[in-house]
């Protein structure tokens, strides 16, 4: 139960610095979440404080070392996840050739 608040922790901060990244703030200002980009110094602060909460409940059930570890394991496959889910992945067209 531990580990999925763990992970749950990882994939909000991991959302919330996506939301309020320098590309994405604009997005996020016209969307629904905009009440992130009212003080986003501290949204952003809370994004990190989930990571430190991830990491301490990892280093509490496995120690310190593989703790440490299998924060970074949880994180890889959360990151991907967010990049496929967010990012527009449509194949995109080649210019054509023009034959003279």
């Amino acid at each position: 139960m531990m580990i999925f608040f763990g992970m749950t922790c990882i994939l909000l901060g991991m959302w919330c610095s996506h939301l309020l990244s320098s590309k994405q703030i604009e997005k996020t200002k016209r969307s629904q979440w905009h009440f992130l980009t009212r003080y986003p110094k501290c949204s952003r602060s809370i994004a990190y404080i989930l990571f430190l909460i991830a990491a301490a409940i990892f280093i509490k059930t496995f120690g310190i070392s593989i703790g440490f570890v299998s924060w970074w394991l949880f994180s890889s496959p959360v990151i991907l996840f967010l990049i496929l889910l967010i990012n527009d992945l449509k194949k995109k067209d080649k210019p054509q050739k023009h034959h003279y």
